[in-house]
């Protein structure tokens, strides 16, 4: 008997388990190759020349209404959402569980309890941000606002210099660290700078969602905040290299010595910076925008130290919104998802946390996955899957 069990386990993904059984019948008995294109998806009489996608695609399109809590629609969609509801089942046995502390269970369990329980978010609102808040409005200088830009990068908040670990482009066999340009709310830098009415829109209503937010955390000044934050990303989005021109890996392949950065961003203390993000002793940087790092060095320096208190505080707000109230979630989606994207319905709680622990544990997820389903001998604790 044939057994093929396959599985996925990642971070940023979710579990799908696949299983399929043959019996020895089955096994022996000649079948007609056949070719894996669903031919009922297709719309042949549209000519492939002149509209392939709608040639291989057409009539699955015309048949498929996209889902109200989702602005698009496709394969990838239907297989993360089964993959979802396999791991829900997981990580509800962890929430109503009884485990020791500092187990996969408990770990698992706790952060899917604790992001489902609206009652207590809401009690809560933002104090679970006070230490952050808290941790920005101290910072009394330029040097240790590069600190802080380094912190962010690690915890996911927006700041306008990101650092990340991928391959060298030029040597597959290594890894090198790389600086991004970032630090911007709204998608990308278009949408700062372009004049037509709809963009003029967008920033309005971004400049007014982000008062709302400001009100609803109970962080001063809001719709002046709003303005100054507006402004200093426009200026951080007006350095951006342009989308089209970030596909150029050759002409971003920019690799400094650590002790040259100085002459790229003179101002700014990149000891500080690549001390905090654990890199004390890196040897060498890949500045991937050279012209947006050299002009964030004037608009760091000459943008006042309580602004970009502001910001930060906004980033962080922003970050973690949809963990927070009610009020605040909902503020969130209404501007990311239903005005920028056109989603007219928030996907479901319960899948919204499924996301948020595959999001945040998700090889702690896999963990608990194979231990519940999978023993040493590769014989899965339920039986066989076939019978």
């Amino acid at each position: 008997m044939n057994k093929t069990r396959i599985f996925k386990i990642g971070i940023l993904s979710t579990i799908l388990v696949v299983s399929s059984c043959k019996t020895e019948k089955e096994e022996t008995a000649e079948k007609e190759l056949t070719s894996g294109i669903l031919t009922e998806y297709m719309d042949t009489s549209v000519n492939p020349g002149d509209d392939f996608t709608a040639y291989v695609n057409g009539t699955w399109v015309k048949n498929t209404e996209i889902p109200a809590d989702k602005s698009s629609y496709g394969v990838g969609y239907i297989v993360h959402e089964e993959s979802e509801d396999n791991v829900k089942k997981i990580i509800e046995e962890s929430a109503s569980g009884d485990f020791e502390k500092g187990s996969d269970e408990q770990k698992v369990g706790d952060l899917y309890k604790s992001f489902m329980d609206m009652e207590k978010r809401n009690e809560l609102g933002v104090a679970p941000l006070q230490p952050e808040f808290e941790k920005i409005e101290s910072i009394k200088n330029y040097d240790e606002l590069a600190t802080y830009f380094a912190y962010a990068n690690k915890y996911g908040i927006n700041s306008p210099l990101g650092l990340f670990v991928y391959q060298d482009f030029k040597d597959p066999t290594i890894y090198t660290v790389y600086t991004w340009q970032a630090g911007l709310g709204l998608p990308d830098r278009e949408y700062y700078l372009k004049e037509d009415e709809r963009s003029k829109e967008i920033r309005s209503k971004y400049v007014a969602h982000i008062e709302t937010m400001f009100d609803l955390a109970g962080l001063p000044n809001g719709a002046q905040s709003a303005e100054k934050i507006l402004d200093l990303e426009t200026k951080i989005a007006s350095k951006h290299l342009e989308k089209e021109k970030t596909r150029d890996l050759v002409g971003l392949y920019n690799m400094f010595p650590v002790d040259t950065l100085s002459n790229i961003m003179p101002k700014f203390n990149w000891t500080n910076f690549l001390s905090e993000a654990g890199l004390a002793n890196q040897d060498k940087l890949g500045v991937l925008m050279l012209d947006y790092t050299k002009a964030l060095d004037k608009i760091i320096s000459s943008t006042d130290l309580n602004i970009w208190k502001t910001y930060l505080k906004w980033s962080v707000l922003d970050a973690n919104a949809s963990r927070l109230s009610e009020s605040l979630d909902n503020q969130n989606w209404e501007f990311f998802s239903k005005e920028l994207r056109g989603t007219q319905e928030q996907r479901p709680m319960w899948r919204r946390g499924v996301s948020t622990v595959n999001g945040t544990l998700g090889e702690v997820v896999g963990k608990v996955y194979v231990k519940r389903h999978f023993s040493a001998r590769g014989q899965g604790t339920y039986g066989d899957p076939c019978k």
